[in-house]
């Protein structure tokens, strides 16, 4: 390998670093604004849960409030695959309130950052009922400092690693010493984990969000009611 071919190399591969490394960044950021996002609109619940960590929503459906809060009760009482072990604290007609057990979490994404929540079900006459939910969820800050480490780690791995190499191993006489300029290829190790970081916490969120949407829209058909 001559020394250009190993220059040309060494910048096309951190170019393309640079552009993963920009691109996990941008990532994670916008990962971070979605938690932000989910809670940005309170309207429902303006006094009770910290807008930063609130995912929320709301459907019109067929039903009386109370049997459909009756419904809902009995369903999250009995919730363990996807929401995980909820304990009911409140149940009226318009309100049903309830948190995670302790314990160790569950496998789902749902149920590893779901901490309590609340349906409010509001009567709108000719048996429909609008439920409005909002849920509490861990704060993820953890995956997000995860990920920002990693990007700071791929700054550093990408500087430092393009450096060396520019400094050592370009220039060497000995074409196979030149050749290990594919070594920058390490780098990707430093890059790769920030998309991960911020997949999981958007995950999370999703899987809560699109959990309770598909519970509220189908809580007409389940069967339990109360008489």
């Amino acid at each position: 390998m001559t020394q250009q071919t190993a220059q040309m190399i060494l910048y096309a591969i951190t170019v393309a670093a640079a552009v993963a490394w920009m691109a996990g960044l941008q990532f994670l950021v916008r990962s971070a604004r979605i938690g932000k996002a989910a809670g940005a609109a309170t309207g429902q619940f303006p006094d009770e849960m910290p807008p930063e960590n609130l995912i929320f929503g709301h459907a019109e459906v067929e039903g009386r409030a109370d049997r459909l809060s009756a419904k809902a009760a009995s369903v999250l009482a009995g919730e363990s695959a996807r929401f995980g072990y909820l304990k009911i604290v409140q149940r009226t007609d318009e309100c049903l309130r309830f948190e995670a057990t302790a314990g160790a979490a569950p496998a789902t994404p749902a149920g590893q950052c779901l901490r309590r929540g609340q349906l409010r079900f509001t009567p709108l006459g000719a048996d429909r009922t609008r439920i409005d939910y909002g849920i509490e969820v861990s704060a993820g800050r953890g995956l997000l400092w995860g990920g920002a480490v990693f990007v700071t780690l791929g700054l550093v791995a990408l500087v430092v690693g393009c450096w060396a190499i520019q400094t050592w191993v370009v220039p060497n006489p000995h074409p196979a010493i030149r050749g290990q300029t594919f070594q920058m290829f390490q780098v990707v190790h430093f890059l790769w984990p920030p998309f991960l970081f911020g997949g999981i916490y958007r995950v999370q969120r999703r899987a809560v969000r699109d959990g309770f949407d598909a519970l509220i829209h189908n809580l007409p058909y389940y069967e339990k009611a109360t008489p």
